[in-house]
């Protein structure tokens, strides 16, 4: 970390701060290249650096993958037609044009790992490759005017096994203030599929007695929407929907039920234009904000068993801090579990995190997190500190080195929990 590795003073600084605070994002759009080719621009264009989006990135996203003004005339790609614009002078009597891109709006993410766990016995391997762990094939686009998509085919090595797994979803964009979507909807409280390292925030990966984690993908129908706030900065967003349920089982007959909101205090505004604080520098990891938001899910969780039915509460606030080359970040997460004919459960989870730009490229992180008794039987509550530097070798290769220590329970040192952790991660 030169020219000094104390530039980290300001990064201990930003950790030492880290205060309460966290983003909240309407939707999921991970890192996709079928965007750089079609608009010919940079990953850094919309990504503080991949995956996570930086303040023109969550503006182009709140537009339906399309740029905040004159998307027509910067996109470099010339789209098929699909009908006569005169077709719509005579609609209903014929289908309403449309369009579809013109090359193949395909992308592809590919990560390895290499991991050394701490406290092993001599039977277990000291050093670990996997390659590849996680491969992405994304699809990703707009329909016309008012449509777009995004989906993907995704394999993970998980504990000796593969999982597949392939979500989508479909967008009807009418204006940034109503959408509609209908397809796999993604509420993670946490900035989620946006983290910078591998390890998953504790808020995303808290289970309750059924399985259920706000870090799934649900099929359903939701809207959401955007809008800018006072002189074009800031602004204010909103998601809500109705999903199926998700749990141990297939047998769930209810469906479930989330919302959140959230408002951004200065910086670019949601849905982009030509003000805000975007708009006065040429650095792209710079929105000077606050954000603060809420969060609330509510369903019925199915088990091995009708009987073992689970009523689920969960709730979340977030808030969000940007200032220059630091990010400031939180979220608590609460969770009531209840299961006719046993005792009701009720645990928390939280997390701090700070990051600080060092150079462009360069990025020192340090996480904080929290969970309380989970719901889940036989999982004791743990704490954990996870400091990591991410570096871009390239704007679509990444480079992350994580240390994570349980703080809470020294007995969890002597299980893989504490491992050193350098993952190779690209794009293309």
């Amino acid at each position: 970390m030169k020219p000094s590795f104390w530039r980290g003073r300001a990064l201990a600084a930003v950790v030492l701060g880290v205060v309460p605070l966290a983003s909240l994002l309407v939707g999921v759009a991970r890192a996709v290249p079928v965007f750089s080719r079609k608009y010919h621009t940079s990953c850094s264009t919309c990504h503080y650096a991949f995956p996570q989006l930086n303040a023109f990135g969550k503006a182009f996203q709140a537009n339906g993958f399309r740029y905040p003004e004159g998307d027509a005339d910067l996109r470099k790609d010339e789209p098929v037609s699909l009908g006569s614009e005169s077709y719509k002078k005579v609609w209903p009597n014929a289908i309403w044009p449309s369009d579809v891109p013109g090359f193949a709006p395909l992308a592809v993410r590919a990560q390895g790992s290499i991991e050394a766990p701490f406290h092993q016995p001599d039977s277990v391997a000291k050093t670990n490759f996997v390659f590849p762990e996680h491969v992405q094939v994304f699809y990703a686009g707009t329909l016309g005017e008012k449509f777009s998509f995004f989906g993907e085919v995704e394999i993970e090595e998980a504990d000796g096994s593969t999982d597949v797994g392939f979500p989508f979803r479909l967008q009807w964009n009418q204006i940034p203030g109503f959408n509609a979507t209908a397809g796999s909807l993604h509420f993670d409280p946490s900035p989620g599929d946006f983290g910078l390292i591998p390890t998953e925030y504790n808020v995303s990966t808290l289970e309750s007695r059924n399985g259920w984690t706000a870090g799934g993908e649900q099929p359903g129908l939701g809207v959401w929407g955007a809008g800018n706030g006072a002189g074009g900065k800031g602004g204010w967003k909103y998601n809500a929907g109705i999903v199926t349920s998700q749990g141990l089982s297939d047998a769930g007959r209810d469906k479930d039920y989330f919302a959140r909101a959230s408002y951004k205090f200065g910086g670019l505004g949601e849905i982009g234009g030509t003000q805000g604080q975007a708009s006065t520098t040429s650095a792209f990891y710079q929105d000077n904000n606050a954000t603060i938001g809420g969060y609330v899910y509510s369903g019925h969780v199915a088990g091995e068993t009708f009987a073992e039915r689970e009523e689920l509460t969960t709730w979340a606030g977030t808030a969000d801090l940007w200032y220059h080359r630091a990010i400031l970040n939180a979220v608590v997460l609460g969770m009531t579990s209840k299961i006719e004919g046993a005792p009701e459960r009720t645990s928390r989870a939280w997390y701090a995190q700070g990051q600080y730009v060092i150079y462009p490229w360069l990025i020192g992180l340090a996480r904080f997190e929290s969970t309380d008794e989970d719901t889940k039987d036989g999982v004791n509550a743990e704490t954990t500190l996870i400091p990591a530097v991410a570096g871009m070798v390239r704007a679509n290769i990444k480079m992350t080195l994580e240390y994570r220590r349980p703080v809470s329970d020294y007995s969890l040192r002597k299980t893989d929990v504490e491992h050193l952790l350098l993952r190779f991660d690209f794009a293309m």
